[in-house]
């Protein structure tokens, strides 16, 4: 391999130091073309020779084209989508003070959330309003069960439905007649 590389370049010096040449030498369907014509020069082989240079050569310059055009459309997209945004910001974007904050600050993190009645285990613990407290106080215990582990405990249905060993269809139909029940008691005034 070293010999056909210095013999190459001895037949074609000013092709030295040229990183186009030097990749192009590197692949081996290349290095038997230049194995041929050195061995037994001739015009055809020569211009085989050329041809797949020519093609190696439209190859890195190809890829070269396509690089950079996708480089600088990025940055163009970039330099546009930072553009739009800042021309029409986000609803919680907008400042909200003075200081500086934006809206999207005062957003509670969910990640930081505490369950609201992690404090309490049933509702009538949890509820303040006297008329709510009356209401909830007239629903028969299976349906204070269920409001107590959909709204204390944050069961899902299904979960409730696991828990009591019921179909879900029966704890969604006995969660709503609960809270039909307490909607129609505050409604009329019934405590």
């Amino acid at each position: 391999m070293d010999s056909l590389i210095s013999k190459f370049y001895r037949h074609y010096p000013h092709l030295k130091q040229n990183k186009a040449v030097d990749s192009f030498i590197s692949q081996r369907e290349n290095q038997k073309l230049i194995e041929d014509f050195l061995q037994q020069p001739s015009a055809y082989k020569e211009d085989c020779l050329n041809e797949a240079f020519k093609a190696h050569y439209f190859d890195i310059r190809f890829t070269s084209y396509v690089s950079s055009s996708l480089y600088f459309h990025s940055v163009n997209f970039d330099k546009h989508a930072r553009k739009y945004s800042e021309r029409h910001p986000l609803t919680l974007d907008y400042t909200a003070d003075q200081e500086g904050g934006s809206f999207i600050d005062l957003v509670p993190d969910p990640a930081s959330d505490i369950a609201p009645f992690t404090n309490f285990s049933t509702l009538t613990e949890c509820l303040e309003n006297e008329e709510l407290l009356h209401a909830f106080e007239t629903l028969t215990d299976k349906q204070k069960h269920i409001l107590d582990l959909a709204y204390v405990q944050e069961f899902s249905d299904t979960e409730i439905a696991r828990v009591l060993g019921v179909s879900q269809q029966a704890v969604s139909k006995t969660h709503r007649k609960a809270l039909n029940t307490l909607k129609s008691i505050l409604e009329k005034g019934e405590f």
